[in-house]
């Protein structure tokens, strides 16, 4: 492994551990509407899922947009492309595509709209990956992003100092973990226009995001960027926590959405 790629190497390979538990964490919610909400998607629309992992929100999209609509997938785990696929197999308006580098497999100006949730804070280089969906989205089509701001994250009980320390230690596996913040100033730069911003935070006191947690603990040990002993007495603390009701988690998620001009 080489802590310079591994923020994109982590998505190419996967181990099976990891493909179960991402399919657990990605599974289409009904509450996940309200996000999308911005980019407006209607019946008889061309989109594209942007790091579709496991494919769970591009099959909803497809059954938004209906049968004269169309829904393209697209990811750097060949793993989560054909399991994708064949989550879809007999329907006819949706399909996944494998892919290996920035470069985007549709024509120009063929596409109503992109949407990329919590993917670009990993890809090598974002303004040429914005520059590729500006290209393939038509006149007055929307790019809708959703990305996370990892210096923004809370955890109850480690407190602030301590939660900036863990995920300073995880953020190997981001190429910018502070995406979030720079989303406005990034689409303004590849062209778009009419940008909107929002945050969207929920509060977890329950434990499922200890799964998060326990992911970035994960990070941690493959270049031990934090003492092992440490982040294991970290997370046994929020363990512990859920049990004694003092959890508490919250994640901003940056919700922005543009146009390309007509």
């Amino acid at each position: 492994m080489d802590i310079d790629t591994y923020f994109t190497d982590h998505w190419i390979n996967i181990e099976e551990d990891r493909i179960e538990r991402y399919e657990r964490m990605f599974q289409w919610r009904e509450a996940q509407l309200e996000q999308l909400a911005p980019a407006s998607i209607a019946p008889g629309h061309s989109i594209l899922d942007f790091g579709c992992g496991p494919g769970f929100l591009a099959l909803a999209l497809a059954d938004m947009v209906g049968k004269q609509g169309r829904v393209y997938g697209a990811d750097i785990n060949a793993r989560f492309v054909n399991d994708a696929t064949q989550r879809a197999h007999g329907r006819e308006n949706i399909s996944f595509h494998h892919l290996t580098d920035h470069v985007l497999p549709f024509e120009t100006a063929s596409l109503d709209r992109v949407l990329a949730k919590n993917v670009l804070e990993y890809v090598p280089d974002v303004i040429a990956t914005l520059d590729e969906m500006y290209r393939v989205l038509s006149p007055g089509g929307r790019i809708h992003v959703l990305d996370s701001d990892w210096g923004f994250v809370m955890v109850e009980p480690w407190g602030k100092a301590t939660v900036d320390r863990f995920f300073d230690a995880a953020s190997v596996a981001f190429k910018e973990p502070h995406i979030g913040r720079k989303l406005v100033q990034l689409l303004k730069a590849a062209g778009f226009e009419a940008v909107t911003a929002d945050i969207a935070t929920s509060l977890d006191t329950a434990g499922g995001s200890l799964s998060v947690l326990r992911n970035m603990r994960r990070y941690i040990g493959v270049f031990n960027t934090m003492s092992p002993q440490e982040a294991d007495e970290l997370i046994q603390a929020a363990e512990r926590a859920v049990d004694d009701g003092t959890y508490l988690f919250a994640l901003p998620q940056f919700v922005v959405t543009a146009n390309k001009p007509s």
